[in-house]
């Protein structure tokens, strides 16, 4: 009677460390699945962050083209501040761009500063190449929006 007891323990023992085993196994694997799923929101929000900020780029031009001195700084100054603040919130995943995005900064930042100077537009030539100077940096700005999505779609497959 002894060694039944002793027996049909061992046997309940044995079968709730193969359980303890494969609930960690499944945990393990439940972690990583949220970690990669963690991940790929992250990098979604930083796509759909340069998706907004090409936008506001392209309504700066929209500003500087009807000239619109005092919406298209407003609009460069808030371009200015979200590239900041991207690239310091997505750095993980535009690293590689990050000089460029710092350099697409300057550039909002620049044109918010001869736009509050006031009669910056009355000058043709200054309102034509604020305009083609916005419109290369939409340009950087889509490139890296699309080297992103490019990665992106290279993980999922």
């Amino acid at each position: 009677m002894h060694d039944i007891f002793d027996w049909s323990n061992a046997t309940v023992g044995a079968v709730g460390l193969v359980l303890t085993v494969g609930a960690i196994w499944q945990a393990t694997g439940a972690k990583k699945a949220a970690l990669e799923a963690r991940e790929a929101v992250f990098q979604r929000n930083a796509s759909d962050s340069l998706a907004e900020v090409s936008r506001l780029a392209e309504s700066c031009i929209e500003y500087l083209s009807l000239e619109r001195p005092i919406e298209a700084g407003i609009r460069a100054r808030d371009l200015a501040i979200r590239i900041s603040r991207d690239r310091a919130r997505f750095m993980r995943y535009v690293a590689a761009d990050s000089s460029k995005l710092e350099l697409l900064e300057s550039v909002f930042r620049q044109l918010a500063v001869r736009l509050a100077e006031g009669r910056f537009l009355e000058d043709k030539d200054k309102a034509q190449t604020a305009i083609r100077d916005v419109a290369d940096a939409l340009n950087g700005l889509n490139a890296i929006h699309g080297r992103l999505l490019g990665r992106m779609d290279k993980e999922d497959k």
